[in-house]
């Protein structure tokens, strides 16, 4: 079975190299590993069967948006709690050497995990494509068929739910939250 220009080496090219990262896309939104696997293989049937009209050029854009939809629609339909993927493969996982570090790390990781696992699903993938896949303000909106302006308002608000979510994990009303740059929990 041949699909327009979209030929099987062409497809496993596109699997191998953008693939992984859909997969973390799609945990972090439905934080279920599992379901996130199956949710990328959908997504690269519908690829298969019928490619956007602009060509490969427009292929990562194209399935990180039909990910992202699947991972909320599949929230939408299974309501179950779950955990934030696991990145223990990720390279940046080895490389504090300092014990100590290594403790604040894991620990601001746990914060920021128990933050997200309590946002709701459109800030938490909002979040996600912001941090993890690093998308600009204008290829969100693109994504998501918004203004940037909304993205920036979407994104504010997200930020501000997960400052408040972590601040509920204080131990003590003088503990001081420590300053967790977002961008790191893609790295964490």
């Amino acid at each position: 079975m041949s699909s327009g220009s979209l030929t099987e080496s062409r497809l496993r090219h596109w699997m191998q190299d953008i693939g992984p990262r859909l997969i973390t896309l799609s945990a972090g939104i439905c934080r279920d590993r599992h379901r996130a696997e199956e949710i990328v293989q959908e997504a690269f049937i519908k690829l298969w069967r019928n490619p956007p009209e602009a060509g490969e050029i427009a292929f990562p854009s194209w399935l990180r948006r039909v990910v992202t939809n699947l991972s909320i629609n599949s929230l939408q339909r299974t309501r179950r709690p779950g955990m934030l993927p696991e990145f223990s493969d990720d390279p940046a996982m080895a490389s504090p050497t300092d014990v100590d570090a290594q403790a604040d790390a894991r620990e601001n990781l746990a914060r920021v995990t128990a933050a997200m696992n309590r946002l709701d699903d459109a800030k938490r993938a909002i979040l996600m494509l912001r941090a993890h896949e690093q998308l600009s303000y204008d290829d969100i909106a693109r994504h998501l068929g918004v203004p940037v302006g909304t993205v920036m308002s979407r994104l504010n608000r997200a930020r501000a739910a997960l400052i408040d979510e972590m601040k509920k994990d204080l131990k003590n009303i003088d503990d001081e939250p420590q300053v967790f740059e977002f961008k790191n929990y893609k790295q964490a």
